[in-house]
């Protein structure tokens, strides 16, 4: 599974974060409607902890857990006042493999971070870990790319600003659903130029894998009336088409398991 370092880290947190920004807000406010008990929430890759401080904001105590001590990094010089308040604690824990203290009321994983999980089986470890926890009735909401969003992986891309000169350039194999990327160049950062190099790996998960994975975790999809799909995405070459960008899902934990 793909982790960020921490010059990416500080680049994404400036380039790549407008469509998570838009949509914390509206994913707090369906889970205040639809849980009003709510009280604990995980942010699972929570990256450098927008949608975590969002759901602080509702009064939620949070726990963000993510592989990448870059984004990690990010989310506590932002956020050192949650975290010393005891509202939030961060955790580096792999996806595949993690733990909480209790059981939370609810799970979100946003912004296609699943899509970096390397196989089937890992995306069937991660909800399986996810099933353990969550309380009994828990709602786990999160989105997966669709391949319009990874088109452009096929192709060289520049951007070229004042803080940032950025290239990237990688291949996507549809037949596999399968592709690489590369993002290299520099970062102004405090005044100083930082390097960036980055690696991304991810694979494509449609409605049957989706669905597999969920239902070997005792999680069962559920409707939502918050919007299904999104075009708009700053990273992928789904800003370039009306194809939906990616799908987000629901899913409720089994009472009866």
């Amino acid at each position: 599974m793909t982790f960020y370092t921490p010059e990416f880290s500080a680049f994404f947190e400036s380039y790549y974060t407008g469509w998570v920004r838009h949509y914390s807000p509206r994913l707090a406010a369906f889970l205040r409607e639809s849980a009003p008990n709510i009280r604990s929430v995980l942010d699972l890759c929570c990256g450098t902890g927008i949608t975590a401080e969002v759901l602080c904001d509702e009064g939620w105590t949070v726990t963000g857990v993510d592989r990448s001590p870059g984004m990690l990094g990010v989310a506590r010089r932002k956020l050192g006042g949650l975290l010393d308040s005891g509202h939030l604690r961060l955790s580096e824990q792999d996806a595949r493999d993690f733990s909480v203290p209790q059981p939370v009321d609810a799970v979100v994983c946003l912004d296609g971070a699943l899509n970096h999980l390397d196989a089937p089986g890992d995306l069937e470890r991660c909800f399986t870990r996810v099933g353990e926890a969550l309380e009994d009735g828990g709602q786990f909401l999160f989105d997966v790319f669709e391949t319009s969003h990874f088109r452009h992986w096929d192709n060289l891309t520049l951007l070229d600003e004042a803080q940032a000169v950025i290239v990237k350039r990688g291949v996507w194999d549809a037949d596999s659903g399968t592709g690489m990327l590369r993002v290299s160049g520099v970062l102004e950062q405090d005044g100083r130029p930082q390097r960036v190099d980055q690696t991304l790996r991810s694979r494509y998960y449609g409605p049957d894998d989706i669905a597999a994975a969920l239902k070997s975790a005792g999680l069962v999809l559920a409707e939502h009336d918050i919007e299904t799909s999104y075009v708009k995405c700053e990273s992928g070459s789904c800003s370039r088409t009306p194809t939906p960008c990616r799908t987000i899902y629901r899913a409720v934990k089994s009472t009866s398991r």
